[in-house]
């Protein structure tokens, strides 16, 4: 059997799970604290320490099991190699006498996923992992296979602050608002910090001549936060974010969650449409297009829409909602993420990613500005993008409407109505299941202390997929929805001159400006950037 090390808050958690009287054990706080990998050796040492129990480990997607449990486990732990049964994502020791412990590795798309894993189920432990993405009717089916028969069950919850769930979460581990026949003191948490997990700064302390113990316990925890914050690469990175991302992602702190910019009108459970849902709502007839935030260096995501009309019949009959207007709903129903791609392997990856029935449905195609002047061969990556998309029979590339605070709060107000399963018959925006990075994305997004009307960016160096996604989104449907009156020529031109950096790219994109509007060049444009 393995010999399993734990860091002190995982010993923590642990003695939580062996000896203590709590039923719901939330282990929360800041990214990269060792949240994953307390589940993985807190659920081995379970398996070894209780013969015969059976564990279940669950996560929202397979990649995200794959990535953080699956290969993590039989990485740190190869004497369980042998055990791990891969078709069926089970992990069986055999204890002796005939006696064996299992741990179940599963993931749940939605709802349905979860209560068809969960039905029948009998767990000892159930340990969900970044259980804010799941919504509380899905945390609740999950509590119904936490049964052993000779009791002790307990269900452990390890979340970051954001996702759907989040305040689902906040309510039972935060509030102690729990349900009318509950007992809050079944609950209880444990925060974990950055500057908990030695990983981050191990080269940093060898290089002082300082070991784990001294880390653990020689320091403070001021002192462990401190080194952590200016000797670890990660843990540096994430203690010199802007303030709200600060909040949420290093200190970990409740109060970081008043932050996110959709927190009250997010519903993921409304917002969701499975595949099936999604070919009856969206009629041959109906209008598609597509929208992408361009990143060669940084993600590149680009994303599928359609609006289409819902008659009273067709939302009770597709969407189960009861209304009593016909309404119009823009469908987000495919995404594509893809990271250092070429502009002309970005189109060949779009069109591949688009049905040949389909594209000649695509009526526009909305693209970051940035790509008008950016280039990665001798011609812009949107002359390349729109070089591939013509020949695949698609439409090219025109400027997104780049207008972020009525973007934003055009995505707001259409997923307010979503909320309100469109009691107003005013749009509504709906987000298919193929669409997984846009889901988690939204709720994760964060409202700028220094303008409350738009959504916090961080510089190029630092974006996150979360950002690209959502920047995407605004593009697609503020571009299509709501564009904004176009500026006078001379401001336009303002906008792609200062937009550019690269002189000689910036002149390019300059002529081509004009030559497309028509007119020849005027003014001073070579100056400061204004006009």
């Amino acid at each position: 059997m393995p010999i399993i090390r734990l860091q002190p808050k995982q010993r923590q958690t642990l003695t939580l799970l062996q000896g203590s009287p709590y039923r719901h054990i939330g282990i929360y706080g800041g990214r990269g604290s060792s949240k994953s990998s307390c589940i993985d050796r807190c659920a081995t040492s379970l398996l070894i320490d209780q013969p015969g129990i059976v564990c279940c480990i669950v996560m929202r997607t397979y990649e995200q099991l794959r990535k953080y449990h699956i290969d993590p486990l039989l990485r740190t732990f190869p004497d369980l190699e042998p055990h791990y049964h891969r078709t069926d994502k089970k992990l069986v020791l055999p204890m002796g006498e005939g006696v064996f412990s299992q741990m179940d590795l599963g993931y749940a798309e939605n709802y349905d996923a979860v209560e068809q894993f969960f039905r029948s189920a009998n767990y000892k432990f159930i340990f969900i992992d970044q259980a804010e993405q799941f919504l509380e009717n899905e945390l609740r089916e999950m509590r119904k296979a936490c049964r052993w028969p000779s009791g002790g069950a307990k269900l452990i919850y390890s979340f970051n602050m954001g996702g759907a769930g989040i305040q689902t979460l906040r309510k039972w581990f935060h509030t102690h608002e729990v349900g009318e026949r509950e007992n809050p003191n079944l609950y209880t948490s444990l925060k974990f910090n950055p500057w908990d997990n030695v990983e981050w700064v191990r080269p940093a302390l060898e290089a002082e001549g300082l070991s784990e113990n001294d880390y653990y316990y020689r320091f403070t925890d001021d002192e462990r936060m401190e080194f952590s914050a200016v000797h670890g690469e990660y843990t540096q990175e994430l203690a010199s974010e802007d303030d709200a991302l600060r909040n949420r992602d290093w200190l970990g702190s409740w109060d970081s969650l008043e932050g996110a910019y959709y927190g009250r009108v997010f519903d993921r459970q409304s917002m969701l449409l499975d595949r099936q849902q999604v070919q009856q709502l969206i009629q041959p007839w109906d209008v598609r297009w597509l929208s992408q935030d361009w990143g060669k260096s940084h993600y590149c995501v680009t994303e599928w829409h359609a609006v289409t009309q819902v008659s009273p019949e067709r939302a009770r009959k597709i969407l189960g909602w009861s209304v009593e207007k016909p309404f119009r709903a823009i469908v987000t129903y495919r995404e594509l993420v893809v990271n250092e791609l070429s502009s002309p392997d970005v189109a060949v990856a779009i069109a591949s990613a688009t049905p040949e029935s389909e594209r000649k449905q695509l009526k526009r195609f909305f693209l970051s500005p940035d790509a008008f002047g950016d280039r990665d061969s001798d011609n812009t990556t949107a002359d390349n993008l729109g070089a591939g998309l013509r020949r695949a029979g698609m439409p090219e590339p025109e400027p997104a409407d780049t207008e972020r605070a009525g973007g934003w709060m055009l995505l707001y107000d259409l997923m307010r109505e979503t909320k309100r399963h469109a009691e107003t018959g005013g749009d509504c925006w709906l987000i298919g299941a193929e669409c997984p990075v846009l889901l988690e994305s939204i709720p994760l997004l964060m409202r700028d202390p220094k303008d409350l009307d738009v959504v916090l960016k961080t510089d190029k160096g630092a974006a996150r997929l979360e950002q690209d996604s959502a920047e995407s989104a605004r593009y697609g449907l503020k571009s299509f929805l709501a564009p904004k009156t176009k500026p006078p020529l001379d401001v336009q031109a303002a906008e792609v001159y200062n937009g550019i950096s690269d002189p000689h790219n910036r002149a390019l994109a300059m002529r081509q400006f004009y030559a497309k509007n028509s007119r020849q060049p005027r003014g001073n444009w070579r100056g400061s950037g204004t006009l």
